[in-house]
């Protein structure tokens, strides 16, 4: 029988109350009134294996990952009577300075927001280095080496370069394999992947699952991988373990828990997949997507839009200039949903956020219902801006974690005057619950909430102001199928009881083929291929779209 890496007994995580939280890591006994948001998880994870976490937004799948790792926040601790064994060593009762001593060597987590996990004050070489260095595994220049070496296999450009540049400088994507690096630095016995590849398109997502993969079979590391995604599972576990309300409602292999759920979680999270065929055989886009008539004027106009950033180095002196967006045209009519897909780093959020004005750009047309947005400034500006709304690729780096859910979304409609206080905040607690959110979400901070439930938040606060035109960066990329069903079907009745038009940005193809009437494809700053989403994705002309849906994962597993 093989000897596990990592088993866990009888795990719980409590809510302390504020005065008992004084531990960063959260060892230590909690009182018994204290809530649980983790009971009594047990299960084991073996050398090579790959082993699935799954559930509903809010089910404890973080909190797991941060508990294993002695990671949780000062808010929460271990249950006494727990036990995290890895090898011969069980870390719920190691000391912190003895856990500091196995993460990164022997257990390594890759988190789920790569902007608030990653040093903004340090250039990405030196973070990579830097676990070397911590564990005594190589000199500086060799750890230096080794970071430039490991940015060129997760497929940053210019690795050398690269290195010398800080974490703001990259896209959401390339942030995202920033992380999935860091532990590849190392060859730990086992890897955490919270959500591992919610920000890569499915070419680099597979990729990067293949580098894990290769890790596993060459090093015998073990793989803990936490996602909302079940046709990933599907294609890279042998086991899923479902998690529902901080407990462990079903464990077993992949294959039979996918095709028959036994537990009332797993068989919601299987219910609303969407399944995503064969590229070229058709019938990918569903009937929430339609072709609304072609008005006289676009709703918004853009042609041949340019945005270049500054590179810099450590002194933040520019020494040169990178393209991001080159040449991009598109139009947006009223009531219709646009859908931008492509690689990671190709230039899609960038392009959202010259549309909006947030970063410099040129063009020869930037219209917004006729007017030249580039001409606006001012006072003008901001009334526009009511119309012209965006939710961000980060939601939880969005929200200012001082103020309530309900604070937030209600800030809208107060700064631009659309309606009174005691208005405005029933506006914002009947739009969160109409997103899926609990009750006490309005009073709850964002720290409180889980990802994807922040994801829901930023959403709302968009909304909040009913817009024109809303830019969505990412919008499902955290949830949970059930919940990405719900958020595509509101936002899709919107758009029929509204007119509200969308810019859908995400690396989620089948969200994309649901919602998305016209769809474009960018790679590297550039448009490859645009038309209607049930045209494009049934017969591709370009051989990049072709990659791209050939690597949407379909609940197969790879051999």
């Amino acid at each position: 029988m093989t000897t596990p890496v990592l088993e866990v007994r009888s795990l719980g995580v409590t809510l302390a109350r504020p005065a008992q939280a004084g531990h960063a890591d959260g060892a230590g006994d909690a009182r018994a009134d204290a809530a649980r948001i983790l009971t009594d998880v047990s299960f084991d994870v073996t050398r090579g294996s790959s082993v699935g976490i799954v559930g509903p937004s809010g089910a404890g799948k973080s909190t797991l990952g941060l508990a294993l790792m002695r990671l949780l926040p000062r808010t929460m601790r271990l249950a006494p009577g727990g036990s995290i064994r890895l090898g011969e060593r069980d870390l719920a009762a190691l000391d912190a300075e003895a856990v500091r001593d196995l993460r990164g060597q022997r257990l390594a987590m890759v988190f789920q927001e790569p902007v608030t996990a990653l040093n903004p004050a340090m250039t990405v070489g030196d973070q990579l280095a830097e676990a070397v260095l911590v564990h005594r595994r190589a000199s500086a220049r060799e750890a230096r080496e080794r970071a430039v070496e490991m940015l060129d296999r997760v497929g940053i450009p210019a690795a050398r370069e690269a290195a010398e540049r800080f974490p703001h400088e990259f896209s959401g994507g390339m942030r995202q394999r920033l992380l999935l690096a860091m532990p590849l630095m190392l060859d730990p016995e086992l890897i955490i992947a919270d959500e591992p590849t919610t920000a890569l398109d499915p070419v680099r997502q597979s990729h990067m699952l293949d580098l894990l993969d290769g890790l596993r079979k060459r090093s015998g590391t073990a793989l803990l991988l936490i996602t909302h995604d079940l046709d990933l599972v599907g294609e890279r576990c042998e086991r899923v373990i479902v998690l529902d309300a901080g407990r462990v409602v079903e464990d077993g292999a992949t294959g039979e828990i996918l095709a028959r759920p036994a537990s009332v979680a797993a068989r919601r999270l299987a219910e609303a997949r969407l399944p995503f065929g064969t590229p070229g055989a058709g019938g990918h886009a569903s009937g929430a997507a339609r072709s609304p008539a072609t008005p006289a004027a676009p709703l918004m106009d853009v042609r041949d839009l340019h945005v270049t950033y500054p590179e810099r180095r450590r002194t933040l002196r520019s020494i040169g200039a990178v393209p991001a967006v080159q040449g991009v045209s598109l139009h947006v009519n009223a009531g219709e949903v646009l859908g931008v897909v492509g690689e990671s780093g190709c230039g899609k959020t960038s392009l959202a956020l010259a549309l909006l004005r947030l970063v410099p750009s040129r063009s020869a047309a930037l219209r917004f219902r006729g007017d030249d947005l580039a001409a606006l400034e001012g006072e003008p500006m901001r009334r526009l801006r009511r119309q012209l709304q965006y939710m961000p690729q980060d939601a939880g780096a969005s929200l200012s974690p001082h103020l309530s859910c309900g604070a937030l979304v209600a800030e809208g409609p107060l700064i631009h005057g659309l309606c009174g206080e005691a208005e405005a905040r029933e506006r914002a607690r009947t739009l969160l619950l109409a997103l899926g959110l609990p009750p006490g979400a309005a009073a709850a901070r964002p720290g409180h909430l889980s990802t994807g439930q922040r994801q829901r938040v930023a959403l709302a606060r968009a909304l909040a102001v009913e817009p024109d035109l809303l830019v969505c960066d990412e919008p499902v990329s955290s949830v949970d199928p059930p919940t990405r069903l719900q958020l595509l079907d509101t936002l899709a009745r919107l758009r029929d009881e509204r007119g509200l038009a969308l810019l859908f940005i995400s690396h989620d193809v089948p969200a994309v083929a649901r919602i998305a009437d016209r769809v474009l494809v960018m790679r590297q700053g550039r448009v490859v291929e645009t038309g209607p989403t049930a045209e494009v994705f049934a017969s591709p002309a370009e051989a990049y779209t072709r990659a791209l849906l050939a690597a949407v994962p379909r609940g197969v597993p790879r051999r």
